[in-house]
């Protein structure tokens, strides 16, 4: 495979069907943990921005607290 999606061999070889070219792939273990490695990433990359927003939110809901409780809002 060569770090080329099964689809793209499968057109390159004049393959019908998934099926037939995945009957010759033969995926190596490398390729597969650094499959895993790609989906970490993006997968901590949204958590890491799920989290981002949950700080903005939290930090805008202590300024108005810390305003209602200097009495700067009336």
């Amino acid at each position: 495979m060569a770090g080329q999606d099964l689809t793209t061999v499968k057109e390159l070889l004049g393959h019908k069907t998934l099926t037939m070219t995945l009957r010759y792939a033969h995926l190596a273990p490398t390729h597969k943990v650094k499959a895993l490695q790609v989906l970490d990433n993006v997968l901590n990359e949204k958590r890491g921005e799920n989290q981002e927003e949950k700080l903005d939110k939290k930090s805008s809901a202590q300024k108005v607290d810390n305003l209602e409780i200097s009495g700067g809002i009336r």
